[in-house]
């Protein structure tokens, strides 16, 4: 058995040596198909992570009329704590709401505060759910459904201008998540394809080449197997050239362009771990080992009868 895998191996090597034109554009064809895969991949688990992260931090704010009655504002108040999906209520008056202002915008500017007629900033109530991203759109419209709802609302002629919160940015960023995943596919797609008859190329010049030791080798009793294995393993070997590429660059651009874009984009927390990387790994090798089995598969269906 080790001297046919030997052989083998042997065999491939000086047939993808012969053919290596065709060899390299195989390769480089199946180097960028499992790129655009890990690219693609990597990106979604990455924006999956955003987006969650996004979501853990949606807080719904209502803000209130300098008018609103306050037993109105106490009954609303009173029902949506007592809402199971509400995690946290506070209610932020008029003073806190500036307060907040000041200290998160206006810190380096307190010029523009004292030119300000007064405190033009709502109070609100301020809510924090327990699964931000299952149930805001529910709590919200909940909140719009209230019958004293339009009568506290800061803009009554419309009270929902009078309801923030983030699902526009989630809605967003999931819509982004979407694009790349459909035009990554369809990348991979052609590529792919481009890859294999790239591989059914390069197997049926090698089989085109060898032709006369083929012959020989039915003619001593030769196995199918044994005439077809080294064949089949050219076309791995084109197919993990390319995916060793492939993890090379992305390894590249984790080590290096991944913390960088970590510190510019540092209100984003994302992160790719070692065992992310490690399974796009494997995807990748998976990925090109089975492209060139049915691409050299392809090529000696169709052009070696034995």
């Amino acid at each position: 058995m080790a001297i046919n895998v030997g052989y083998f191996v042997r065999e491939s090597f000086l047939s993808f040596r012969r053919n290596w034109v065709m060899s390299l554009g195989a390769i480089i064809t199946i180097y960028l198909s499992l790129l655009i895969v890990g690219v693609s991949v990597g990106s979604g688990y990455i924006i999956e992570q955003i987006v969650s992260g996004v979501e853990q931090k949606f807080s719904i704010r209502v803000f209130l009329s300098d008018n609103a009655a306050p037993e109105s504002v106490t009954a609303i108040e009173a029902e949506l704590a007592a809402d199971p999906r509400v995690l946290t209520l506070t209610h932020t008056t008029k003073e806190m709401a500036l307060e907040e202002f000041i200290a998160t915008t206006l810190e380096d500017s307190p010029e523009i505060v004292e030119s300000l007629p007064g405190n033009p900033l709502p109070a609100s109530i301020d809510l924090d759910l327990k699964n931000p991203s299952e149930d805001v759109l529910a709590v919200v419209e909940d909140i719009k459904a209230h019958p004293l709802f339009a009568s506290v609302a800061e803009s009554p002629d419309d009270p929902e201008k009078s309801i923030q919160y983030g699902q526009e940015i989630v809605g967003q960023l999931l819509a982004l998540t979407k694009m790349i995943r459909t035009v990554g596919a369809v990348f991979i797609g052609l590529l792919g394809f481009i890859s294999l008859i790239f591989i059914n190329n390069s197997i049926r010049l090698a089989i085109y080449a060898r032709r006369k030791e083929i012959g020989i080798m039915r003619l001593v009793g030769a196995s199918n197997w044994f005439i077809r294995t080294p064949f089949l393993m050219e076309g791995v070997i084109q197919s993990l050239v390319g995916a060793f590429l492939a993890i090379g660059t992305l390894a590249i651009v984790w080590v290096y362009l991944l913390p960088r874009a970590r510190e510019v984009l540092g209100f984003l927390r994302f992160e790719l771990p070692l065992s992310a990387a490690a399974s796009i790994s494997l995807i990748l090798i998976a990925s090109g080992i089975i492209v060139g089995l049915i691409g050299s598969g392809l090529a000696l269906r169709r052009y070696l009868k034995v």
